[in-house]
């Protein structure tokens, strides 16, 4: 019983200093999503299936899928300079084809523009952060999901992928 007590009151006393350090740790400096997204289309000419920021290692990427005819590659870009650091053709296993159906893959391949000035138009708004976009079948059309970081916290957005209307998901 002491020591749970002992744990409990370490904590509360720790806390505070570990909140101190969150909000006083500079922010990471990133390229946005759509600066990613471009440097991957540079690398390899595609439509966007999926993007994601994740640790990889002791870096930041953006992990990004792109589709080009049939065929689907993987680029990783370097979070903080904007630089590929490697792409690769995914094999469509069975597994794969599952994730990405025909209408996606032609959506992605459709949707380059729309997608990047919606990017944009979300990245303009001050302190907004696209953490996450994947392109999926919704109320029959396709739209892309993405999870976004702004000033209200996070929050969920749906845009359209053959008009590149911003709504919110919901």
């Amino acid at each position: 019983m002491h020591r749970k007590f002992t744990a409990i009151a370490t904590s509360l006393l720790l806390a505070p200093a570990a909140l101190h350090a969150q909000e006083t740790a500079p922010q990471v400096d990133r390229v946005s999503m759509s600066q990613a997204v471009k440097a991957a289309q540079g690398s390899i000419d595609g439509g966007v299936l999926e993007a994601e920021i994740e640790t990889e290692g002791d870096a930041l990427v953006y992990e990004i899928d792109l589709v080009r005819g049939d065929a689907v590659y993987e680029v990783t870009v370097n979070a903080a300079t904007g630089e590929v650091l490697s792409q690769s053709e995914e094999q469509l296993t069975s597994f794969l084809s599952g994730l990405f159906q025909e209408d996606e893959l032609r959506a992605a391949g459709d949707s380059r523009e729309v997608l990047m000035q919606a990017l944009t138009e979300l990245e303009s708004q001050d302190g907004t952060r696209v953490e996450e976009l994947s392109l999926d079948e919704e109320d029959d059309r396709m739209v892309y999901e993405v999870e976004l970081t702004d000033a209200t916290g996070e929050r969920d957005v749906l845009i359209d992928a053959s008009t590149g209307e911003i709504t919110n998901d919901g």
